[in-house]
C-alpha cells in the first residue's frame, strides 16, 4: 500500500500527500458520524483536488498499480479507487467505508 511504503520519487511524495488529507478527512467525517465518507464536503474537496491533479498528471507507477481501475487501501477502515477519464468525461475518484456501499465523487 502506498501509505504505509517509503516514497522514493516527487510523484510517489505529492501522491502520498493528497492520499493522507483524503484519509484523514475520512476519519474527520467517521468521526462526527457522517456514514458515507463522501458525503463530507471536506471528504469531497480534497479528493477534488486529487482528481485536479491526476487530471494534468501522469501518476505515479505504484499509484497505477494500488488504486486504478480497482480499490486500494486507504488505511484500514476506507479503500479509494481512480478511474481515468475517457474522451472528454472527467476521472471518477471513489471513497468509501468498509462498512458500506460505493459511493462516487466525479471531479
Amino acid at each position: 500500500m502506498i501509505l504505509t511504503r517509503v516514497q522514493t520519487t516527487p510523484k510517489q511524495r505529492i501522491e502520498f500527500r493528497f492520499l493522507v488529507a483524503i484519509r484523514f478527512a475520512c476519519l474527520m467525517a467517521k468521526a462526527q458520524g457522517i456514514p458515507q465518507p463522501i458525503d463530507c464536503p471536506r471528504v469531497q474537496s480534497r479528493a477534488s483536488k486529487l482528481a485536479k491533479y491526476l487530471a494534468y498528471n501522469h501518476p505515479s507507477q505504484a499509484f497505477q498499480k494500488q488504486y486504478m481501475h480497482h480499490a486500494g487501501e486507504l488505511g484500514q477502515q476506507f479503500s479509494l479507487r481512480y478511474t481515468e477519464p475517457k474522451q472528454g468525461i472527467t476521472g471518477v475518484i471513489s471513497v468509501w467505508s468498509h462498512q458500506t456501499n460505493l459511493h462516487q465523487l466525479t471531479a
